[in-house]
């Protein structure tokens, strides 16, 4: 339900409800956990709408000291959602949901449960199939034989994104149930009148088929990536080539040497870098069909390269962005930003057009880079718009952060151990792999806080060779408190050696990890005894060209990996991807060592002047404090004296 009430009028009828003290409370933390003031209750939304795409799961250390974060998020979470719908039950009249409605769905869900049993069983469904069907029993007023479309879009206006996909699994699970009629009579009396169609997903613009598109044009797009992507050997070839066929070769050299004196530098994952740049064209292919245009004329690339075809995206994109609750801010998001820098190294190297190279910096200045540092100026430096300074403001806010995020790993594997003993007591096989997950991500954080490394490293992290694909795992030391883990120059982004040597407790808790909960999970899931992953799933890694092998299936599909990452995450009550990671090393490292951004640089592998550049802070604030407490020191009185001088 959407209101243009606000949490602030939800408090005023909540006191004179006498609502419990403990909806009471979580309403009142929500400004902290959103990191507001007290005072803006009055500006937050008071829909549920909001409610679950803004605030639900969010900030829960910021107002909390809990051990487990999980259970004391949801928990909030849970008092909130209900006081909330009380609020609009009472304001629209309405009652809440009736009880018979709920005995419907469990009858329902009695009989899905009834056909279910574990893979491999003969069962018409896997187990938990009938928790499909929870959200509806949760959330809907209408029993699952009476209910609407306009029901089902009503629930999904109250989701966040995330939630809505469960909700889209729901309604296509309802449909599949007409076909089973025949075979399941007691179906019958619980389906919905009328067919019933997935609620929208997220804001985003429609995907475009690459392979749909024409052939010509495709090729043309391969001739202009390879031209990007072409190495120095290829360079070379190239420029012999032009001298064998007749053209000057002093004007050759001087376009050698030059090539030579510029910045450019091999690209490490040049597969990688083709799959940016076949994005950022097809986005470009979708604003030229908005425009009227048809797709299957397209012969060529050059044509999208004109100043209407790009503002137009770029309009789109901004317009779109800034208007839907489940897409970032426009000016926050690097999306644009990295689609401009892939066409503009297109029109530049593989099109050579000077004229289009133009049009996309002039444009990207106009619509992204002054409209960003206009707003950043605005929002006086307050940090929202780069990461970085996003958690740098939830440091300052609650410094005990630093604490949980340092402790990490050994918070959510003891949040781990207690689920997984549960688990096992009660021989509920499926609650005991989400235990096992759980603690494989207390071993991610492990390795991760140790030394940062891209999501993909992570993922592909091995502990055995398989023919020429070699470990990543180094046992290098006898010692039990040590793991090293080498990773080579093509698997890394920006072609170097990186060694992570983890310690003390973390190292304890991979060890456990290798030596208890990775083969029980093998051995749970069915997976490969063999396999050679940290992480081991079922996922077959992608070869970029610029690598030298071939990972062979076991790895954890990304999609898959962030999942178990979000879970483990959920025991700290605070959120952050682990690519995100790398800017809470940083400053984790600089609250021990200020100043030290020589030893940031090193562990996150980029320059002393980047790591200055994202992580410097404004070191005039500290020295002002310092100074004024040497001075109270010294002269208590000095600014009293002052202040008597100013009021004069």
């Amino acid at each position: 339900m959407t209101t243009t009430d606000h949490l602030s009028d939800v408090h005023d009828w909540a006191m004179a409800q006498n609502e419990s003290a403990d909806a009471i409370r979580a309403l009142l933390r929500v400004p902290a956990r959103l990191r507001l003031l007290d005072a803006d209750l009055g500006s937050i939304p008071a829909d549920l709408g909001h409610f679950e795409r803004c605030i639900a799961g969010q900030g829960h250390a910021l107002v909390s000291r809990a051990q487990d974060m999980a259970r004391s998020g949801a928990r909030e979470d849970s008092r909130l959602r209900a006081l909330l719908r009380r609020y609009h039950a009472a304001r629209s009249g309405a009652g809440l949901s009736d009880p018979r409605v709920r005995a419907r769905y469990d009858a329902l869900i009695a009989i899905i449960a009834a056909e279910e049993g574990p893979p491999g069983s003969g069962a018409r469904w896997n187990s938990g199939k009938h928790r499909l069907l929870w959200t509806l029993r949760a959330r809907a007023r209408l029993a699952p034989e009476a209910l609407t479309q306009a029901e089902i879009d009503l629930i999904s206006a109250e989701m966040s994104a995330d939630k809505r996909k469960g909700l889209r699994k729901t309604v296509r699970f309802l449909e599949e149930l007409r076909r089973l009629t025949n075979e399941l009579p007691d179906l019958q009396t619980f389906l919905p009148p009328a067919p019933l169609t997935p609620p929208a997903g997220s804001s985003r613009a429609r995907k475009m088929d690459w392979s749909a598109l024409p052939a010509p044009f495709r090729a043309s797009f391969e001739a202009a990536a390879d031209a990007c992507l072409v190495g120095v050997d290829d360079q070379a070839e190239a420029l012999l080539a032009r001298i064998e066929a007749g053209e000057d070769p002093e004007a050759v050299m001087a376009e050698a040497d030059a090539m030579a004196e510029g910045p450019r530098r091999e690209l490490g994952k040049p597969t990688a870098a083709r799959t940016r740049y076949r994005g950022a064209v097809s986005w470009l292919v979708r604003s030229w069909e908005d425009a009227g245009g048809d797709a299957d004329e397209l012969r060529d690339l050059r044509p999208l390269f004109d100043r209407i075809t790009i503002e137009t995206a770029i309009r789109d994109q901004i317009t779109r962005s800034a208007g839907a609750p489940d897409l970032r801010d426009p000016l926050d998001s690097t999306t644009l930003q990295a689609r401009l820098v892939a066409l503009t190294t297109l029109a530049r190297r593989g099109l050579k057009d000077a004229r289009a190279v133009a049009i996309l910096m002039l444009l990207g200045q106009q619509h992204y880079e002054v409209p960003r540092r206009k707003l950043k100026k605005d929002r006086g430096g307050a940090g929202v718009l780069m990461e970085v300074d996003r958690i740098a403001g939830m440091l300052r806010q609650r410094p005990e952060l630093a604490g949980i995020w340092a402790n990490a790993p050994q918070r959510i594997a003891d949040a781990a151990r207690r689920d997984i003993a549960a688990a096992q007591a009660a021989k509920q096989r499926d609650k005991e792999i989400s235990a096992l997950r759980r603690f494989a991500g207390a071993a991610a954080y492990a390795l991760q806080l140790s030394r940062p490394l891209r999501p993909a490293c992570l993922r592909h992290t091995r502990i055995a060779s398989a023919g020429e694909v070699s470990a990543n795992l180094v046992r290098v030391a006898p010692r039990k408190d040590l793991l090293t883990f080498r990773y080579a120059p093509w698997e890394v982004k920006n072609d170097r050696d990186v060694s992570v040597d983890v310690t003390g407790s973390d190292a304890a808790i991979l060890r456990e990890w290798l030596d208890t909960g990775r083969p029980r999970m093998v051995e749970l899931q069915g997976l490969d005894p063999d396999n050679i992953y940290l992480f081991p799933g079922d996922a077959l890694p992608k070869r970029d060209e610029g690598d030298p092998v071939d990972l062979p299936r076991g790895a954890y599909a990304p999609s898959s990996f962030l999942d178990l990452w979000r879970d483990a995450s959920a025991v700290l009550g605070v959120h952050e991807t682990p690519h995100r990671m790398r800017h809470v090393a940083a400053m984790l490292t600089l609250a021990a060592h200020p100043g030290d951004y020589a030893r940031v640089s090193a562990i996150l592998g980029n320059t002393e002047a980047t790591a200055r550049t994202h992580y410097g802070r404004d070191n005039g604030e500290a020295a002002a404090r310092q100074s004024r407490a040497a001075m109270l020191a010294a002269h208590p009185d000095l600014f009293k004296t002052l202040n008597r001088r100013h009021r004069r």
